[in-house]
């Protein structure tokens, strides 16, 4: 052991506390199976040993308790790391014990079972699995546990080729819509009927308690076997199939496990995700009384979030739409029966000693979550022991990907797929649903929609921003400073986040513009195409590479905006307003046409056409100004797609009603 360990020698031979309660009185032992949280009310209540082989087991907890001790004494608030940050450790030194052997980690500092350790770690995992490890083994440098600090010239050695953990998935654009299509059309469906569902089902808990009981009675036992259990379920099934609420309530079901109610939970908790991008956690903090539209144009949803605050829970606001409104209520008033059920219960479990004073606390403020568990077990006992009370989703599968969304994929859905999901390319199929579906999915795909549909990012929710164009290069720039401006709350990562989805668009663009269009137009584009014809004609095939487009994009040697009136513009320093510009002035010389961009013109003249055509039909002297302007706009379209080979029917309509 190494000698910080060999010091809490003395104090480990009594085994002390690593664990308190709110009064200060000791709860968990270093060499208990499991270390008790619940006093610091974080998202994570418990770190367990009880998976760990015994003879690395000691070692671990040991190494972790005076890794614990060390961060107290360094840290100005005399707090450890994050629960969540403690149980990641463990399962980081519990994997490297496995491989390497051994559980003594002051061995890592000698030079020669360093070597043997990472020949144990060829092939590890995945490049973010192996910089945890890494990671873990450094937080022990750095606490003096151990002298070995690794670097990734070091870690990356570790990766086993092809594995990768994945990023999480962005959703094409048709899926995307379809989803929020979905939940809406459920929360909207649902919501009048929210009082209702929590009286059926409190029906509904009270009828099958009182069935169950007398079952007991009748039978003389204290608990069914569980085929009595089934059998007892069947009857009481058949039975409420007749109940009124059955058919007053469009397709809804009794489940005491949470079948149905589940659904519900499920389709709200995607509504208020998609129009917030909040973590699983801060979604799972909010009820009904989190949204607020009183105060600023645009309605927010608060909630609390533990990232990045060692685990202590800060409260934070995020922009959204009134449709979660309507599902915060929706999740909270269909499920307080299951509420006030859970409640007495926990009283009762309380009041008999089967729960501390932090437990209850705990359990009690899960149940203050829109999102608490539709699923009751019979058994009280069961329902107290369970380590959270909030409804549980799947942070990282397909723990909300329901056959409810009937997504069937177009091979424009693959394609759009594959490009925005490099990583896991291939794994949608034509026909097929999405290959999972987690929050993070969620998040991603709100900020990929973002920017891909021209809103940049979410104070574009606040100012409806997606027709304006002035200074649109600057704002992209700095939006993180606007949004720090403009109180909006949002967590680094997700900023992050918004960077790499501009970027990756800015990248889309200038590909599609090198190497993807056939005919560029607009005075930039020409230009380009007349370098790209010079450089094809030497036998290029790709002018420019994704990679050195991403470089140019990230240096700032190259901006660009996608433009309201269709096309790009180059010009960093923009100050026109495109779409009124065009008609009246010079067309822009920073403007580029794409193939894209023209098709995208050829349907806008369309729709302008009808436009003008009904208002030209009203024959009112007042709109003359409006219809001479549209004129102007269809023929200002018709030189573009000339250009791009883009066939269309001539216009030349003249206006009905003129002021003499």
């Amino acid at each position: 052991m190494s000698a910080k360990i060999i010091q809490f020698r003395h104090e480990l031979a009594e085994n002390p506390y690593v664990t308190f309660d709110s009064d200060g009185n000791g709860v968990s032992r270093v060499f208990d199976v499991e270390w008790d949280f619940h006093a610091l009310n974080q998202n994570e209540k418990k770190v367990s040993f009880g998976h760990i082989d015994e003879k690395y087991r000691q070692d671990i907890q040991s190494y972790l308790y005076a890794l614990t001790q060390w961060q107290k004494k360094n840290s100005n608030a005399g707090s450890h790391v994050a629960v969540s940050s403690l149980a990641r450790a463990r399962n980081n030194l519990n994997s490297l014990a496995t491989r390497w052997g051994e559980s003594d980690f002051s061995l890592l500092s000698s030079q020669l079972e360093w070597k043997r350790c990472t020949n144990k770690l060829d092939a590890f995992g995945s490049e973010a699995s192996c910089k945890k490890m890494a990671s873990t083994i450094n937080m022990l440098n750095k606490s003096g546990l151990v002298t070995r600090y690794v670097n990734k010239r070091e870690y990356i050695k570790w990766i086993q080729p092809d594995a990768s953990e994945g990023q999480a998935i962005a959703f094409p654009e048709a899926i995307h819509v379809s989803i929020i299509k979905t939940v809406v059309e459920f929360v909207e469906t649902y919501h009048p009927y929210r009082h209702q569902i929590s009286e059926a089902m409190e029906k509904f808990y009270k009828y099958q308690d009182e069935m169950l009981n007398a079952e007991l009675k009748a039978l003389g036992v204290s608990a069914l076997t569980e085929q009595q259990m089934k059998t007892f379920v069947t009857r009481i099934s058949r039975r409420i199939r007749k109940w009124p609420e059955r058919e007053s309530i469009p397709n809804f079901s009794f489940h005491k496990r949470g079948g149905w109610l589940g659904t519900l939970l499920r389709m709200c908790f995607i509504c208020v995700g998609m129009f917030s991008a909040a973590r699983k956690e801060e979604l799972l903090s909010m009820n009904k009384d989190s949204y607020d539209d009183s105060l600023a144009a645009v309605p927010k949803v608060s909630g609390f979030s533990t990232k990045g605050h060692k685990g202590e829970k800060t409260y934070t606001t995020w922009n959204t739409a009134p449709i979660a409104k309507l599902a915060l209520e929706l999740a909270f008033d269909a499920t307080q029966a299951a509420r006030r059920y859970s409640l007495e219960r926990l009283d009762d479990g309380y009041q008999n000693g089967q729960l501390t004073k932090d437990q209850y606390s705990a359990k009690k403020q899960d149940l203050e979550s829109a999102f608490i568990s539709s699923d009751i077990p019979y058994d009280s006992e069961a329902l107290i022991n369970k380590t959270s009370l909030k409804y549980k989703i799947d942070g990282s599968g397909d723990g909300l990907n329901m056959k409810e969304f009937k997504i069937i994929a177009t091979a424009e859905d693959v394609e759009e797929f594959d490009l925005l999901n490099p990583e896991r390319a291939g794994s949608l199929k034509i026909g097929g649903g999405l290959p999972k579906l987690s929050p993070h999915d969620l998040r991603r795909s709100f900020v990929v929609f973002m920017v891909k549909n021209r809103l940049g990012n979410a104070l574009t929710v606040k100012y409806q921003l997606k027709h304006r164009n002035i200074n649109m290069s600057n704002w992209y720039a700095n939006y993180s400073e606007l949004a720090r401006t403009n109180q909006l709350l949002m967590d680094d990562q997700l900023m992050r986040e918004f960077d790499e989805a501009i970027e990756a668009s800015a990248v889309d663009a200038w590909d599609e513009i090198y190497n993807l269009s056939g005919t560029l137009s607009g005075a930039e584009g020409e230009r380009i195409a007349q370098n790209k014809a010079e450089q094809l004609t030497q036998g290029e095939e790709i002018v420019m590479s994704r990679s050195e487009l991403l470089a140019l994009v990230r240096s700032g040697d190259k901006s660009i905006v996608l433009l309201p009136t269709g096309g790009y513009c180059t010009n960093r320093n923009c100050d026109r307003l495109c779409s009124l510009m065009d008609i009246v002035e010079a067309p822009c010389k920073h403007k580029v046409i794409t193939d894209k961009a023209a098709k995208r013109l050829s349907r806008e003249r369309e729709h302008l056409i009808a436009s003008f055509r009904a208002i030209n039909d009203m024959g009112d002297y007042a709109n003359e100004l409006i219809l001479d302007a549209r004129k102007k706009k269809i023929l200002s379209i018709e030189p573009t797609l000339v250009k791009h080979g883009i066939p269309f029917d001539d216009f030349n309509d003249d206006i009905k009603a003129v002021w003499a």
